[in-house]
């Protein structure tokens, strides 16, 4: 009963403390003390609740304080980069930052509180206390939730009868916030009470039988990969993104496998060869990711969320090394990973910390790279971030922004960039249309073939596609094909023909619908989706996906520009059906 008071009493201080920092005076949640604050209490509540059951009340406060008032430090420090809270948190990358020098030590607090030193690096202790924390934490959050929604339906009973004292005790702020704490606490310390019933072991054997299903998976899109085409994965940050949540899954089922210890650990034969598999597989799927975000940086330039991808390919790089290291030791190779998993945790929470720091700012990395790519080629201009660099990339994008607005006095298109951005309301109204480009040297590359054969521009085209033309592109388009013409009737796929145009910009209405036609821009090295100009009710606009019917195999830029040659395109009708409605129209796309 003693550690169920102290659990509600520690729950009761934490629904105070937080309904004092988000019902305190404006003044207050606007001033730079109040994002620290938040954070250490954060912190410090977390820890206490999460080691309060095994390390007891004094020593668990002492290590919960030993670890939240460092991190609001951090928090402090990241947010003299930022205008306000809301800004830092909204990049993201920051929150997880905190969260991984806030979450991660908890469990090393625990293993030196329970064996001293030698817990640092006993892999037992230190596996089974994280994932009792997850367990633990997930148990009693659903304890808050099912106390809440009987204590709303308790209330809309009373409220039948008239009698409205727990509905409107609901309504109160404070109220809901100790309720909050009250029950998280009591939910927390009947769940440490109970360590056989309540514990990871369970979740932990189900998760294991996921790990062939996610070793075939990846085996498959490994096999498929040069088969599908590489420009679905080497053009988008999804991509990478999908790339690295695999990665990180494969690492959370390897280490489930290999469990806490040799007792523990799998002795099913097919769990540890895919285990094995996935452990193999790391190194490749952190080096696709590495390089997608290498082609998406060398095309747009870095961002902050750019560079925190590269930081998180990197890490699962670590693991893959590791544990392919770990593979090659021979028959203890589970040992060995488990020694990988901590040395990257320790990894993990010194590039967190450094993250918070000025030491690693990948606002001013990303503002930094993109003003030098912008002095490197002023065609990039309509590609510069300046929507973020305005309002999402804290003080080092507004210093980044007054360079550019010094440079702007020399370059006209830029200067029609800043104003379009002086003047939206808002990111969607922003860059839906490119400014008209001003003579400032440029010219169609050499390369670029017209489609059709003479045709002239129509107004404005030529401005959007220069400015909407990438460096890496201009470079592939300068190069004038040979002299030699193509010989008649060759499509086939792969490199373009002797003679045949590196480049081409074919018109052709494709939306009859709207006045005049649109731009298919073709590039003979691409891979996948060419890109399409549509006339807007101003300007011209980029950005739309094509559909690309017909074969099953994605097509190569040159496979497309061999068909023109061919003399084998043109417009043509497909066959859609409409189902009208009123002012609306529902197709299937074929």
């Amino acid at each position: 009963m003693t550690q169920r008071l102290t659990f509600i009493l520690i729950g009761l201080l934490g629904g105070l403390a937080f309904w004092g920092l988000f019902d305190a005076p404006l003044a207050f949640q606007g001033s730079w003390a109040f994002l620290p604050t938040v954070v250490v209490a954060a912190s410090f509540f977390f820890g206490a609740f999460a080691m309060l059951a095994d390390l007891g009340t004094r020593r668990a406060l002492a290590f919960a304080a030993a670890i939240a008032v460092p991190v609001g430090g951090l928090a402090l420090l990241e947010g003299l980069s930022f205008t306000d809270a809301d800004q830092m948190f909204s990049s993201g990358h920051a929150l997880v930052a905190l969260t991984v020098v806030a979450s991660l030590p908890v469990p090393f607090a625990m293993a030196v509180g329970l064996e001293g030193r030698k817990g640092l690096t006993d892999y037992r202790v230190l596996f089974i206390e994280s994932w009792n924390i997850v367990v633990r934490y997930l148990a009693a959050w659903v304890f808050v939730g099912v106390v809440c929604v009987v204590l709303w339906l308790m209330g809309a009973l009373l409220d039948l009868v008239g009698v409205h004292l727990l509905s409107d005790l609901l309504r109160a702020d404070l109220a809901l916030w100790l309720i909050v704490g009250a029950t998280l606490g009591l939910g927390f310390s009947v769940v440490a009470e109970m360590p056989d019933m309540v514990s990871p072991y369970l979740l932990l054997r189900l998760l294991r039988l996921l790990t062939p299903l996610v070793l075939v998976v990846v085996v498959i899109f490994v096999v498929a990969l040069p088969l599908r085409g590489l420009g679905h994965l080497f053009g988008d940050l999804s991509a990478a993104s999908a790339l690295l949540a695999t990665a990180l899954a494969a690492i959370g089922l390897v280490s489930v496998v290999v469990d806490q210890d040799e007792i523990e650990e799998t002795h099913a034969p097919i769990l540890a060869w895919s285990a094995r598999g996935l452990a193999l597989a790391l190194p490749v799927l952190a080096g696709l990711a590495i390089w997608a975000l290498a082609l998406r940086v060398r095309q747009y330039g870095w961002t902050p969320d750019r560079v925190a991808a590269f930081a998180l390919a990197g890490i699962v790089a670590g693991y893959g090394l590791g544990y392919l290291g770990a593979l090659l030791s021979g028959r203890r190779w589970m040992e060995k990973l488990r020694q990988a998993n901590v040395a990257m945790a320790f990894v993990m929470i010194g590039l967190a910390g450094l993250w918070l720091t000025p030491l690693i700012s990948p606002e001013a990395l990303a503002a930094r790279a993109q003003l030098a790519r912008f002095d490197k080629d002023r065609a990039t201009v309509a590609q510069l971030p300046v929507w973020e660099m305005a309002h999402d990339w804290g003080r080092p994008g507004a210093a980044a922004l007054a360079e550019l607005r010094l440079r702007a006095e020399t370059a006209p298109l830029l200067a029609r960039r800043l104003a379009q951005l002086d003047a939206a309301p808002n990111r969607w109204s922003f860059g839906r249309t490119l400014p008209p480009l001003e003579p400032e040297g440029l010219a169609l590359p050499a390369g670029l073939a017209i489609w059709p054969d003479g045709a002239e521009l129509p107004q404005g085209l030529e401005a959007a596609f220069l400015s909407a033309l990438t460096a890496r592109e201009r470079a592939e388009c300068d190069v004038p094909p040979e002299a030699s013409p193509p010989e008649a009737g060759r499509a086939e796929a792969g490199p373009p023909e002797p003679g045949a145009p590196p480049c081409a910009l074919v018109l052709a209405d494709l939306t009859p619908a709207r006045p005049g036609p649109e731009a298919v821009f073709l590039r003979a090295r691409e891979w996948g989706e060419p890109r399409i100009f549509l006339r807007g009710p101003n300007e011209w606009e980029t950005g739309l996906r094509p559909l690309i019917l017909g074969a099953d195999r994605v097509p190569q830029g040159a496979d497309l520009i061999a068909g023109l040659l061919a003399g084998s395109m043109a417009p043509v009708p497909v066959d859609l059906q409409a189902l009208q409605a009123g002012d609306w129209q529902i197709t299937v796309l074929p």
